[in-house]
């Protein structure tokens, strides 16, 4: 399939498009094999029937029944639709896991941890198209109020999202850093159809992060999300997703494509605001009365005022 600037993603090729259009009505054994598809493409790609069957906890006659219900025959033609859309390309993560899996010792060491990393951040440049990046930027932009949210580990991720995107939009909070949900709950209880909720959820899904989100959208709020892939139940939710690959041998779940995108979306936001070298600059010079400066440099001048920054 040819790559376009609005065609590159894995995603975005009509396997995986048509098994996420599919993913909600599909009968719970066929739903696991296509989450499994959806999360791994790579890796299914590579896999026999009854590779998939046992990857999946299902059978083989689930995951004939899986393309089947695709029109593609059987799982020969559902293989040969992944094989044509992924060939060129190859997971280091399931590569590392499985010399992992070799090692009678199970070490895991730095460049091992650089490996994985470098693979999730080359998955998601992959599986999210500038399109999407774009309106993901327009949408905070354009927001009213930008509440931020995720539980667990996505807590820390909310929280930094927050911190940096608090001086170039209107006003971003991160809701779920105290109190734990029902704080959050309260906190989102005024959303209105001006404001975007940030929702931010890898594996394994917080259910609190689902409920909130959902309650947003019925508030009419622009819902976006940060999330694995397609197969994540808060994609289905979301007006706009972005996917972060969160592949790791050895942890749950891998945040640094999280933070990469986390970086971009403040980035992009920043180029699009005319004032932000401005306020980059008197941000800094707000902050350098309380930093250590080495005595050779020129003291700094007088801190500015402004919200957000120390007084």
């Amino acid at each position: 399939m040819p790559k376009t600037a609005e065609n590159a993603t894995v995603y975005a090729a009509p396997v995986m498009r048509k098994l996420a259009e599919r993913i909600p009505t599909l009968q719970p054994s066929l739903r696991k094999v296509a989450e499994f598809i959806l999360r791994h493409p790579l890796k299914a790609a590579t896999l026999t029937i009854e590779e998939m069957a046992v990857a999946t906890v299902t059978s083989p006659a689930a995951v004939n029944r899986l393309a089947k219900a695709l029109d593609l025959g059987g799982y020969t033609g559902l293989k040969a639709e992944l094989v044509s859309t992924l060939q060129q390309m190859v997971s280091p993560v399931d590569k590392l896991r499985s010399e992992l899996e070799s090692r009678p010792d199970g070490s895991f060491g730095l460049h091992e941890q650089i490996q994985i990393a470098r693979s999730n951040l080359a998955t998601a440049g992959a599986n999210n198209t500038p399109a999407s990046f774009d309106a993901f930027v327009d949408c905070l932009i354009q927001a009213r109020k930008i509440y931020i949210l995720g539980f667990g580990n996505s807590a820390y991720m909310a929280g930094l999202a927050a911190a940096n995107l608090v001086p170039f939009c209107a006003d971003a909070t991160a809701i779920s850093m105290e109190g734990g949900n029902e704080n959050a709950a309260y906190r989102l209880a005024a959303i209105t159809e001006q404001d975007v909720l940030l929702a931010i959820a890898m594996p394994r899904y917080s259910l609190d992060t689902l409920q909130l989100a959902r309650f947003a959208r019925e508030r009419g709020a622009c819902v976006l999300a940060i999330t694995d892939s397609p197969a994540s139940p808060l994609a289905g939710i979301a007006r706009h997703s972005l996917f972060a690959p969160a592949d790791h041998p050895v942890l749950i779940s891998s945040n640094s494509a999280v933070l990469a995108l986390i970086e971009g979306l403040v980035a992009g936001v920043m180029a699009r605001n005319k004032e932000a070298v401005q306020l980059a600059a008197e941000l800094t010079e707000s902050v350098m009365a309380y930093l250590h400066v080495p005595s050779n440099e020129k003291p700094p001048r007088k801190s500015i005022k402004r919200r957000g920054g120390p007084k």
